[in-house]
């Protein structure tokens, strides 16, 4: 969270900010990229039309709480084709924030669910189409295979590449109630082969999945920080519309996780995380036409705001559980 009269200062190895009074207590991802590219970068969302393994060819299935349009961004859902969709983008990155570098974002459903062949040209013709600084590819671990690594590990050759892997949790009972369609031990296998091959692989994790408890999160958070993972996106369970989590909301309203509590879950999880990876992320956002539940009292600003006030207040800082658990 940003405020006047920010500056920067060393700790712990890396830069953090100072906000105000204040300084950040963990790597903030708006801080890593002023030190990895001179400034932010603004994200261009591209849907690659690749869809997702775990769906039927009609777009049913899928896991229970994805939306039916799997991630993709708002701004561009009346966009036809990536070209579109990036164009549509850069105009409206460079009107509303006057952005000038940019990163190009792969993130609706799977974007490796396609042959090698068909991934190396499709990259090679967004990144001729846009000479983007860094370039992020969402997928799942199960999109994956051994001829995919190898052409990612090309394309990190040619460009700053991110791989953004949606593990959400290490709970094989979880995982399988919410229809994920693969294993703890498959994500674990993905990040090490990413790594393996240079690839930089951030990892999301959703807290507050069914079932799940305090001490579910946190196990999440140890076994994920105990591997060679660049960055980490942290997101509280929404309960969407048209989903099937949504549908059995709808009839049998189940217990979510407040304010409170999940910021208790997060500054837990980021006294794990060693202190040179950026947290890139603090909470979901959902359209509130398709959100169900829940319905927050902080504004997210003001929650990015109370967790870093809180673990200030506290004297804790990111990594600062890894003597015990790291």
């Amino acid at each position: 969270m940003l405020h006047l009269g920010e500056s920067t200062c060393s700790h712990g190895g890396f830069v953090i900010e100072e906000i105000g009074m204040y300084s950040t207590p963990y790597y903030t991802y708006r801080q890593f990229m002023r030190d990895r590219y001179g400034e932010q970068l603004q994200r261009i969302p591209i849907d690659l039309g690749f869809g997702c393994p775990n769906r039927e060819t009609d777009g049913s299935g899928g896991c229970s709480f994805c939306a039916e349009h799997g991630g993709r961004s708002q701004q561009t859902l009346r966009a036809d084709g990536w070209e579109e969709q990036v164009d549509m983008a850069l105009a409206y990155a460079r009107q509303r924030y006057g952005a000038k570098r940019f990163m190009g974002y792969c993130q609706a459903f799977s974007g490796t669910f396609a042959s090698a062949g068909e991934l190396r040209d499709t990259y090679a013709r967004i990144l001729a189409h846009t000479p983007f600084d860094a370039f992020v590819i969402g997928t799942r671990p199960d999109c994956l295979d051994p001829d995919t690594v190898d052409g990612l590990k090309t394309l990190a050759s040619e460009t700053d590449l991110w791989v953004e892997l949606g593990v959400q949790t290490v709970h094989d009972r979880t995982l399988k109630r919410v229809n994920r369609g693969h294993d703890w031990a498959c994500s674990r296998d993905a990040i090490e082969r990413l790594h393996a091959a240079g690839i930089q692989c951030a990892v999301h994790v959703i807290f507050g999945l069914p079932g799940e408890t305090e001490s579910d999160y946190h196990l999440t958070a140890v076994k994920l920080s105990q591997l060679p993972i660049a960055g980490i996106k942290f997101h509280n369970l929404h309960v969407v519309r048209n989903t099937e989590l949504g549908a059995a909301y709808l009839a049998k309203p189940f217990p979510l996780l407040d304010e409170h509590d999940y910021a208790e879950a997060v500054i837990d999880a980021i006294r794990l995380m060693p202190p040179e990876i950026p947290i890139m992320r603090l909470q979901t956002d959902t359209a509130s036409d398709a959100l169900l539940a829940p319905h927050w009292q902080m504004k997210k600003g003001q929650f990015i705001d109370y967790v870093e006030r809180q673990m200030l207040k506290r004297g804790l800082r990111q990594g600062d559980l890894r003597g015990d658990e790291g």
